[in-house]
C-alpha cells in the first residue's frame, strides 16, 4: 500500500492536547446550550448525563435524572416498549418514536426522541416536545370536521320533521362527519326511569342492547349518563381506563376500542329527557372547543325538539298558515348562521336577524337588493351557476366571501334547497362562518407552500430514489439541469438518464449505486460523473441520506448534488500543467502508441522471464537467510554484539529483497497468465483468527488498539486458503504501517442477496473490511491505490517502504477469485478497504 508523507509526528504533542480540550468545550457547549433535550444512557437506559434543555422539559434538577431509568419519565403503558426500543437502537443504530413522557409533577406530554448508540456504547436520546403541534393538529382535524358536522345537523333541524329521524340523522353525522366511532340518543321512560336508546350509528357490536341506563340512582345504573341527569350538565371522560364513573362498562367499552366518552343532556322545557352520547378511540379528546361545539349541536336538538313540540300544539289550535309562518319565524331566528329564504327572481322574502347584524344592511335595504349583490364582482357567475343548480336539481351548497356593506369579506358555507312556497319555486338556506376553518387551512397551505418553495427554488439538485434505483421526484433546478421535465424523469431508472452505465474511466456505475445502498454510511458523501440529456457528461458532489424501514432495509434514498465539473475540469488542467506539459505537447500520436507497443512487449517478456527465474533468484536469498540464522544461533561459533547486530542487519535486509521478489514474481506471474488460484472449503473464522494473531505483535509495538467485528452466521466458505490470507495479511499490514496512533478495525459479515453487478443475479457473498485511524489518502490519489509499481508516498523522502505492488496484486488475486476490492479514505482521517468475495468461488 502506498500514501503520501505523514505529517512531522513531533509537532502534534501540545497543539493535539489543546486541540482535543477546544473540541471538548465546543461540544459541550453544543449540549448544554441545544434546544432539545439530550439525554446521555448506558445500554440498559439508566441516565449518565443530561443537558439543562431536557431537565427543564422534564421539571427534574440534573442530579435527579442521572440515575433514573427511562420507565421513570414514561407513561405506566409505554414501559413496555422500552426493551424492544433498546433492542432496535442495539440493531440498527438510529432510531425515532413518538413517546408520552410524564413530567415531575405528574403531567403528561408527547415528545419525539431520536435514539442512536454512541461509539462507547452507551445511549444518545435527543427529546423534542412535541405538544403543541400535535394539539394544534389535532384541534385543527377536530374542530373541522365537528364544525362540518354542526352545519349538517342544523341543517337536519331544519328539514327533518320527526324526533326519531332528527335522532338518528344526528347519530350518524356525528360518526360519519364528526369522526366518534359511536354515537346514541337515550330517552328517558317516566314509567321505569330507564333511558332507552331511540337512536344509535356505530353500534357495530350491538352494545347498547347489552346494557341497562337508569336516570334515578339505583346501584346497577350509576354511570356517566345518570351523572347527566343528576347533575343537569354534560359529562367529560377524556380517558375511559382511569375514569371511576364508567367502571361498570370499562371493560366492554375498551374491547371496543372506546378510549373517550362524553354525555350531552337534552332537554325539553327545561327539563332533561334524554341524552346525547358520543365515543372516541382517542384518550383527551375533548377539549373546550370541542365540547363548546356538541354542547350547542345538544342545545340546538333540544330547543329544535321544544320547536317541534309548540309546532304540533299550533297545528291543534291554529291554522296551517299560521303555525307555518310562526315556525317558520322560530327557525330562521333560532339559527346559529345566517337564513335567507327568495323566489326565483332574486327577492328576499325571509331572512333572520343574524343576516341583518353581519351583512350590515337595513330591513328595508335587504327588501330592495338581489342575493348577488352581498358578492364581490368576481364571485357573482360563479354564485348565479350555484343558484341557477338549485332550481334545476333541488338542492347546491357554495364556499364564498360574504361582502357586507362596509367592505368587509368573511367566508361562509353557503347552502340552498329548492322549495315551493304557495306555488312558487323558492330557494332557502343558511350560510355558517368558515373563517376559523379557513384561517387554520390558510395556515396549512402557507407551511406547505414555504417548503416547497423551498427545495423548488435551491440551487442545487434535489433527488429521490429507491432502492431499486427509480426516480420518484426531482426538484425544478434539477429538471432544468438535465434537461427533463418533472413528467419524464420521475418513474425512470437513473442508470441510462442521468447516470451512465459506465463513466469515461471506465468505471461501472451500476456497481457503484449497488454500493451506496450496500454501504450507506460510506457514501453518504461521493463525487460520480453523472449525463445531461443531451449527452453532456458532468461531474456531480452528491450527499446522499438513506432513509430505512421498519426492517432496516433500504425504503429511499435522497440525495442533493452540486455540479463541480468546472472545477473538476480546472484542477485537471492544472495537473496537467505540471505533467510536463512541452513533453507531452511534442510526442506525436503514432510515437505514442509505437512506445506502448514496445512497452507492453517488453513487459511481457519481463513478465516471462521473472516467473521463470523464481527459483533462481530465491534460492541465494534463501541461502544467505539460512546461514545467517546458523551463524546467530552460535552453531558457527560464537560472536560478538556487534558481530550479532551487523549479521541481525543482514538477515533482515534479506528477508525484505525476499517479500520485494515475491511481490515482482507475483505480479510478473498474473500478468504472464502463470499464476493459478485453487479452491477448498475452509473455516474462514479460524483463518481470519489466525492472521490476526500472527500480526498482533506488530500492532501491539506500535501501541495501537486492535477491533475485531466477527459475524456469528459466517462459517466455511470454497475459496483459495493462501491467497485470500496472502490479501488479508497485506491489507492488515498496510494499516499497521500507515497508522501511527488510534487502532486498526476488522471486519467480516455475511450478504445474503449481493449483486456483484447490475444484471448479475444475486449471490451470497463475504465483505471483509480493513479500517485504520491513519494518514489517509487524498480524494485525487485513490486512483492510483491499486496500479502497480506505483507509491502515493513517492520520492527520496518518503516516510514508508514498499514496492508498491501489494494492492495491485491483492486487485488481481480478487479477480482471479471471482471477487472485488476497493477503498474509501479520508485525508488525515484515517482509510477502510473493502473486500467482497463469493462464498462459493468460480475461478477465473
Amino acid at each position: 500500500m502506498t500514501k503520501l508523507s505523514v505529517k512531522n509526528q513531533s509537532t502534534k504533542g501540545a497543539g493535539a492536547d489543546s486541540g482535543r480540550q477546544a473540541g471538548e468545550a465546543r461540544y459541550r457547549a453544543l449540549f448544554e446550550y441545544a434546544p432539545d433535550g439530550i439525554l446521555i444512557a448506558d445500554s440498559q437506559s439508566y441516565y449518565l448525563d443530561a443537558n439543562p434543555s431536557v431537565c427543564n422539559m422534564l421539571g427534574y434538577t440534573h442530579d435527579e435524572l442521572v440515575g433514573m431509568h427511562a420507565s421513570d419519565i414514561v407513561m405506566q403503558s409505554e414501559i413496555q416498549h422500552i426493551q424492544p426500543a433498546l433492542d432496535a437502537i442495539s440493531a440498527k443504530s438510529d432510531y425515532m418514536r413518538e413517546w408520552r413522557l410524564r413530567r415531575k409533577d405528574g403531567s403528561v406530554f408527547s415528545a419525539e426522541i431520536i435514539a442512536t448508540t454512541m461509539p462507547d456504547g452507551n445511549l444518545l436520546g435527543v427529546i423534542r416536545d412535541i405538544s403543541l403541534l400535535k394539539e394544534q393538529q389535532r384541534e385543527i382535524s377536530q374542530l373541522s370536521r365537528l364544525y362540518a358536522a354542526l352545519t349538517k345537523i342544523n341543517q337536519a333541524i331544519i328539514w327533518l320533521p320527526t324526533r326519531e329521524e332528527l335522532f338518528k340523522k344526528v347519530c350518524q353525522i356525528l360518526v360519519d362527519e364528526g369522526g366518534f366511532q359511536m354515537a346514541w340518543v337515550g330517552w328517558n321512560d317516566t314509567k321505569t326511569n330507564q333511558l332507552m336508546p331511540v337512536a344509535s350509528w356505530g353500534d357495530k357490536n350491538n352494545y347498547l342492547a347489552s346494557v341497562k341506563i337508569y336516570s334515578d340512582d339505583r346501584h346497577q345504573g350509576l354511570g356517566q349518563t345518570n351523572l347527566v341527569f343528576q347533575s343537569g350538565e354534560p359529562y367529560i371522560c377524556n380517558d375511559i381506563q382511569d375514569e371511576p364513573a364508567a367502571h361498570l362498562w370499562r371493560d366492554d367499552l375498551i374491547r371496543l376500542g372506546f378510549r373517550a366518552s362524553a354525555v350531552f343532556p337534552i332537554q325539553v322545557k327545561d327539563k332533561i329527557s334524554g341524552a346525547l352520547s358520543v365515543y372516541t378511540d382517542q384518550t383527551m379528546f375533548f377539549h373546550d372547543k370541542e365540547i363548546a361545539l356538541l354542547a350547542e349541536a345538544a342545545g340546538n336538538i333540544s330547543f329544535s325538539l321544544e320547536n317541534l313540540e309548540r309546532e304540533e300544539k299550533r297545528k291543534e289550535a291554529e291554522s296551517i298558515a299560521e303555525n307555518e309562518s310562526l315556525f317558520s319565524d322560530m327557525m330562521i331566528e333560532s339559527m346559529p348562521g345566517i337564513l335567507y329564504f327568495y323566489n326565483h327572481e332574486g327577492r328576499f322574502l325571509r331572512w333572520n336577524n343574524n343576516f341583518q347584524t353581519v351583512s350590515g344592511y337595513s330591513n328595508k335595504e335587504i327588501t330592495k337588493m338581489h342575493p348577488l349583490d352581498f358578492f364581490a364582482n368576481e364571485e357573482k357567475s360563479v354564485l348565479a351557476e350555484k343558484i341557477s343548480e338549485v332550481f334545476t336539481h333541488g338542492q347546491a351548497f357554495i364556499e364564498a366571501n360574504l361582502l357586507s356593506k362596509d367592505g368587509k369579506k368573511t367566508p361562509y358555507l353557503f347552502t340552498g334547497r329548492n322549495v315551493n312556497f304557495k306555488g312558487i319555486d323558492c330557494l332557502v338556506g343558511m350560510g355558517i362562518n368558515i373563517s376559523e376553518r379557513k384561517n387554520a387551512e390558510s395556515k396549512l397551505d402557507e407551511s406547505e407552500q414555504k417548503y416547497r418553495e423551498l427545495v423548488e427554488s435551491a440551487n442545487s439538485i434535489i433527488l429521490r430514489w429507491n432502492a431499486q434505483g427509480y426516480i420518484t421526484f426531482m426538484n425544478l433546478f434539477g429538471q432544468r439541469f438535465f434537461g427533463y421535465s418533472f413528467e419524464e424523469i420521475v418513474g425512470k431508472h437513473v442508470i441510462g438518464t442521468i447516470v451512465p452505465t459506465t463513466d469515461s474511466a471506465g468505471r461501472d456505475l451500476q456497481n457503484l449505486m449497488q454500493q451506496i445502498c450496500l454501504d450507506t454510511k460510506v457514501f453518504e458523501q461521493n463525487v460520480n460523473e453523472n449525463i445531461r440529456r443531451n449527452g453532456e457528461s458532468v461531474w456531480i458532489s452528491w450527499t446522499n441520506k438513506v432513509v430505512l424501514d421498519a426492517h432496516g432495509q433500504v425504503l429511499e434514498i435522497l440525495s442533493i448534488g452540486n455540479d463541480i465539473t468546472e472545477r473538476l475540469q480546472a484542477e485537471k488542467e492544472v495537473r496537467e500543467l505540471n505533467a510536463n506539459l512541452e513533453k507531452r505537447v511534442a510526442d506525436r500520436t503514432e510515437e505514442l502508441q509505437k512506445a506502448l507497443v514496445r512497452a507492453e512487449a517488453a513487459d511481457k517478456i519481463k513478465s516471462a522471464f521473472l516467473a521463470t527465474m523464481s527459483h533462481e533468484l530465491r534460492t541465494p536469498l534463501n541461502s544467505i537467510i539460512g546461514f545467517t540464522g546458523i551463524i546467530l544461533q552460535g552453531m558457527a561459533g560464537p560472536l560478538n554484539t556487534e558481530q550479532s547486530k551487523q549479521l541481525g542487519m543482514v538477515r533482515g535486509s534479506a528477508k525484505h529483497l525476499l517479500e520485494l521478489i515475491n511481490d515482482v514474481l507475483d505480479i510478473s506471474k498474473i500478468e504472464a497468465g502463470q499464476l493459478e488460484v485453487n479452491s477448498e472449503t475452509f473455516d474462514l473464522v479460524a483463518l481470519i483468527d489466525r492472521v490476526i494473531n500472527g500480526l498482533r505483535p506488530a500492532i501491539e509495538k506500535k501501541g495501537l488498539q486492535l477491533h475485531t467485528s466477527i459475524s456469528p452466521d459466517l462459517g466455511d466458505i470454497n475459496s483459495d486458503r493462501r491467497r485470500l490470507e496472502q490479501i488479508l495479511i497485506n491489507l492488515i499490514n498496510n494499516a499497521i504501517k500507515f497508522t501511527e496512533n488510534g487502532s486498526v478495525t476488522v471486519a467480516a459479515e455475511f450478504l445474503k442477496d449481493f449483486k456483484p453487478s447490475f444484471n448479475a443475479p444475486p449471490a451470497p457473498f463475504l465483505k471483509l473490511s480493513i479500517a485504520d485511524t491513519g494518514i489517509g489518502i487524498k480524494s485525487e490519489d485513490l486512483d492510483l491505490l491499486f496500479q502497480p509499481f506505483r507509491q502515493i508516498d513517492s520520492g527520496l523522502s518518503r516516510a514508508h517502504d514498499g514496492t508498491g505492488l501489494g494492492l495491485a496484486i491483492c486487485r488481481r488475486l480478487l479477480t482471479l477469485m471471482g471477487g472485488q476490492i476497493f477503498a474509501v479514505s479520508e485525508w488525515s482521517k484515517g482509510s477502510e478497504f473493502i473486500v467482497l468475495l463469493p462464498l462459493q468461488t468460480a475461478i477465473k
